[in-house]
C-alpha cells in the first residue's frame, strides 16, 4: 500500500514556482486507496482509471508560403473560323435570269461593209457595226446573196452581242447581225429597230426590262449541252403584222416594235433558219471550213429535230 501510495504521490504534477497553474478535468477523488487496484506499469491511477492527462500540444508551426510561380497557361488554339464568301457584284445567277434576257440583243448601226480580204470568199460580208462600244465591231454574215453593199451599209440593225467569237477564212466575226428567213432559206430579211433608235440600246420584251439582268459572257450555238441557244432561238418568230416575237410577246426598244419588211408569220421548223447568217458564213469557204459548217449544220438540225419530235410539232 505504501509504495502505491508513493507512486501515486510522484505521478501528481506539481507546478513550480511561477509557472501557471494548468486548468485541468477533474480527477476523481482517492479518498479510499485500499481499493485502488494495482497500476500496471507505464500507467497512472488515473490514466488506469480511463481518464488521460491532457498533455499541452506542442504549437502548431506556421504554414509556409509556397511561392507562387506563375503558371503557364496553356496557349488556347483560336479556330480559324470559315469568312462567308461574298458574292462579287450581288448578280443574279444565270439560272435566275430569264431566258429572254440570257442573249444580249443590241441596236447596231452598219457603218461599212466590205468584202471578205480573201477574194474567194463570195458568200460573206464583212461590216464594221456601232454597237454602243468604245469601237464598231467586225462581223461577217452570209448575207452577200440578199443584200447588196448599199442596202446594207448605213442600216440599223439588231446585232447578237454575246455569241461565241469566231474566225472565217481568218476574219474574226464578234457577233451575228440577226434575220427572218422562210422555210427554204431562199428569202432572207434583216430584223429592223425604230428608225431613231439608239445604237447599243439592249433589246426587251414588251413585258420584260432586260436591264435588271446581266446577260451571259459567251454563248456557242453549236454547242450541244447547258446552251441557253437552243432554247432560245425556236422562240422566236414573226406575226402577222410582220412584229417579231419571242414566245408571242414583241420584241421592242424604248421607241417601238422590232420589224422585219415583208415575212409575216414566219416560224421557223427547225433552229438552222434563224442561225442562217451565222452557219451560211462557213459556208462556200476551203475544204476545212466547209466540213467545219457541214458539222455545224448538222448538230442545229439534230437538236431542232429532237426538239420537233418530243413537242410533237410537223
Amino acid at each position: 500500500m505504501v509504495d502505491d501510495l508513493i507512486k501515486t504521490v510522484k505521478a501528481v504534477d506539481i507546478p513550480k514556482a511561477g509557472e501557471p497553474v494548468k486548468a485541468s478535468k477533474p480527477k476523481p477523488e482517492l479518498t479510499d486507496l485500499c481499493w485502488m487496484p494495482d497500476v500496471p506499469p507505464g500507467h497512472t491511477p488515473f490514466s488506469w482509471l480511463g481518464e488521460e492527462e491532457e498533455e499541452e500540444a506542442p504549437p502548431a508551426a506556421a504554414p509556409q508560403k509556397k511561392k507562387e510561380g506563375k503558371k503557364k497557361q496553356p496557349k488556347e488554339k483560336k479556330a480559324k473560323q470559315k469568312q462567308p464568301q461574298k458574292k462579287k457584284g450581288g448578280k443574279p445567277a444565270a439560272s435566275d435570269v430569264p431566258l429572254f434576257a440570257r442573249v444580249d440583243l443590241r441596236v447596231g448601226l452598219v457603218e461599212r461593209v466590205f468584202e471578205h480580204p480573201n477574194p474567194e470568199v463570195k458568200k460573206l460580208w464583212c461590216e464594221e457595226i456601232n454597237v454602243g462600244e468604245d469601237k464598231p465591231r467586225q462581223i461577217a454574215s452570209g448575207l452577200r446573196s440578199f443584200y447588196t453593199k448599199d442596202q446594207f451599209q448605213g442600216k440599223k440593225i439588231i446585232v447578237v452581242c454575246n455569241l461565241k467569237t469566231s474566225k472565217l477564212v481568218g476574219f474574226p466575226s464578234h457577233g451575228m447581225v440577226l434575220c427572218a428567213s422562210n422555210a427554204d432559206h431562199t428569202k432572207v430579211e434583216l430584223v429592223e429597230p425604230p428608225a431613231n433608235s439608239v445604237p447599243g440600246t439592249r433589246i426587251s420584251l414588251a413585258n420584260l426590262d432586260v436591264s435588271k439582268f446581266t446577260p451571259d459572257a459567251k454563248i456557242n450555238p453549236a454547242k450541244k449541252k447547258n446552251n441557253p441557244w437552243l432554247d432560245w432561238a425556236p422562240k422566236l418568230k414573226t406575226n402577222s403584222s410582220k412584229v417579231v416575237t419571242f414566245d408571242g410577246v414583241a420584241l421592242k426598244t424604248p421607241e417601238g416594235d422590232l420589224v422585219v419588211p415583208t415575212l409575216a408569220d414566219c416560224k421557223s421548223n427547225d433552229l438552222a433558219s434563224y442561225l442562217l447568217p451565222y452557219v451560211e458564213s462557213f459556208i462556200g469557204h476551203n475544204a476545212k471550213g466547209a466540213c467545219g459548217a457541214h458539222r455545224a449544220r448538222r448538230n442545229i438540225i439534230s437538236c431542232a429535230a429532237a426538239r420537233r419530235a418530243s413537242s410533237g410539232a410537223a
